[in-house]
């Protein structure tokens, strides 16, 4: 699948990750005779099964609205002291990355890292995560983590079927990854976040990624290895953090040039709006418009194939784009067409 014309778009799929959510009252939750939430999936032998959700996986007061975090129900289930639980939570994640890698994913990114505060309960789950993932699929895995010992964790456990895993990521306050990396030969996700801080203009992320980009270059790593992340924020907060993403990626296309990828989790910019399916397909064209060749996107919810096919001149095209680069200023035009039915 291509993104900008003649170029790859590499999919990094978002979904094996412990902070997402579904609604106890969606479709992909059923409720068990005693009233208790559990999670239909379908398994490697394509039986139907059902993986009881535990109190510490619920968010919010019971009801159709509560949160359901699936990902760690399953990672919960698979470390647990019961062997059926666990092979019902091994069967969920990896459906999950079936799903996922058939609807073009090229990596796996899988976190841990909101199963549990504790240090060593997260190295456990990452290795876990990558035995239960990796050869579920033909798709490479991402190793994300906040945690450098995480990230080793998870490079330890990766048996590489698919080559060799990312990961996610260095920033100027985890230069420590950047020397994994270097030392493991794999690729990684460079974000573009200051020391502690948010960048808060284009400028600010060009400047922080050139530098990391330098620190990297200098471990020998080469820039076909290297996966810039310029950041995205919600437009909802900000009417210009759209704008300051696909101006640094432009920059950083320009001055790095083909082989540096750029990339990042673009669904971010839709938080808090409605119709963020549509939001997310209009910011991922964009994105792609302006140099990305790869997203940390769900590549269920918002099909490349989709995204990149989308007429350009459509009424509700041009007034996404419109909030997403801050024309329209805090949506104003896109939730007057919202409210009147008018984007579909």
């Amino acid at each position: 699948m291509n993104g900008a014309p003649g170029t790859p778009f590499i999919v990094i799929a978002e979904n094996i990750h412990a902070t997402r959510v579904v609604l106890r009252g969606g479709q992909r939750v059923v409720a068990l005779p005693d009233g208790r939430p559990a999670l239909p999936f379908i398994d490697d032998a394509r039986a139907d099964r059902l993986l009881d959700v535990p109190d510490a996986a619920l968010d919010g007061p019971a009801g159709p609205q509560q949160r359901v975090k699936h990902v760690k129900a399953a990672v919960l289930a698979g470390l647990g002291p019961d062997p059926a639980a666990a092979e019902l939570g091994r069967g969920y994640v990896r459906a999950l990355a079936r799903r996922q890698a058939l609807a073009g994913a090229h990596y796996l990114d899988l976190n841990v890292d909101e199963v549990t505060t504790d240090q060593e309960g997260r190295v456990a789950a990452m290795r876990w995560v990558v035995e239960a993932v990796e050869d579920a699929t033909d798709v490479r895995l991402a190793i994300d983590s906040s945690s450098s010992a995480v990230l080793l964790a998870g490079l330890a456990a990766c048996a590489r079927r698919a080559g060799p895993p990312l990961l996610n990521s260095a920033a100027l306050d985890r230069l420590d990854v950047l020397d994994l990396a270097a030392a493991d030969g794999v690729p990684l996700v460079l974000s573009a976040s200051g020391a502690g801080r948010m960048p808060a203009s284009t400028g600010e992320r060009v400047t922080n990624a050139s530098t990391l980009i330098e620190a990297a270059t200098m471990r020998g790593i080469g820039l076909d290895d290297l996966f810039v992340d310029a950041l995205v924020l919600p437009v909802a907060v900000d009417p210009e953090v759209g704008l300051h993403f696909l101006d640094a990626v432009s920059a950083l296309r320009g001055a790095f040039g083909p082989a540096l990828h750029l990339t990042g989790g673009l669904s971010n910019v839709s938080f808090g709006l409605p119709l963020r399916k549509l939001i997310n397909d209009v910011f991922i064209d964009l994105a792609a418009g302006a140099g990305a060749d790869s997203g940390i996107i769900d590549p269920v919810a918002n099909d490349p194939r989709r995204v990149f096919g989308q007429d350009r001149a459509a009424v509700a095209y041009r007034l996404v784009a419109d909030l997403l680069t801050g024309v329209d200023e805090y949506g104003g035009e896109f939730l007057r067409a919202f409210r009147a039915g008018e984007l579909g």
